[in-house]
């Protein structure tokens, strides 16, 4: 019966420590900061985000599951990111045009206020596609996040290592609308703003290790 409790206790402590702070995702939302933009280059058929004066290009306005990064200063930098063929699907208000990004990979910071988290990026594809009968086009870049490294004492940012790797959404709009095959025509440049949101999951081992820490945890009681 001791090994019995030992064991029990062993594999609470293990689960405890292994279960991530805050118990859920955290999402950071960010915003392109004043000044600042994402251009489409034309016919060249790439894209980048443009620095304000100090060399961010956005900032964090809300949070969930979190508080620490909000108003933090970041950046993509290490384009113009290049994409391919465009791809057609539908037409009219059910239009999508849509292209793989071929590279380069961007490098990704958060600053802190006294150092960088920083990371890679990967824009895996762009897209458009029409969102009313007024003709605007929302656009979309569906991005990875991997490599984060940060020595920093941010909580939130110290989460967004532990739990990487991470998704990142970023959306703009042009009005009026404007296609990927317009954007991608004439020399350019086409700028307009964005926002999106960075976000990290638990890992489902985490979270099964928890589960079984209670159950131990609540077999345990039930025995005395």
């Amino acid at each position: 019966m001791k090994l019995n409790k030992a064991y029990a206790v062993a594999v609470i402590g293990l689960a405890l420590w292994a279960v991530p702070g805050y118990g859920q995702p955290l999402t950071l939302n960010f915003s392109a900061n004043t000044g600042t933009a994402l251009q489409f280059n034309g016919a060249s058929h790439s894209f980048q985000f443009t620095s304000d004066g100090s060399g961010y290009q956005w900032h964090i306005t809300s949070e969930t599951g979190g508080s620490s990064a909000l108003n933090l200063n970041g950046a993509f930098s290490n384009g113009p990111f290049n994409y391919g063929a465009i791809t057609i699907t539908g037409s009219g208000l059910t239009m999508v045009q849509s292209a793989m990004v071929t590279g380069p990979l961007g490098n990704f910071i958060i600053n802190d206020g006294s150092g960088n988290l920083s990371g890679t990026v990967n824009f895996v594809d762009v897209e458009t596609y029409a969102v009313g009968a007024g003709g605007m086009n929302a656009l979309g870049l569906i991005v990875n996040l991997t490599g984060v490294t940060y020595s920093g004492s941010n909580p939130d940012l110290l989460l967004l290592k532990a739990e990487q790797p991470g998704t990142l959404d970023l959306s703009f709009q042009f009005s009026p609308g404007e296609t990927l095959t317009q954007l991608s025509t004439g020399t350019g440049p086409f700028v307009t703003s964005y926002s999106g949101s960075i976000v990290v999951v638990p890992e489902p081992s985490t979270l099964a290790l928890a589960g079984l820490g209670g159950l131990v945890l609540l077999n345990l009681r039930r025995r005395k």
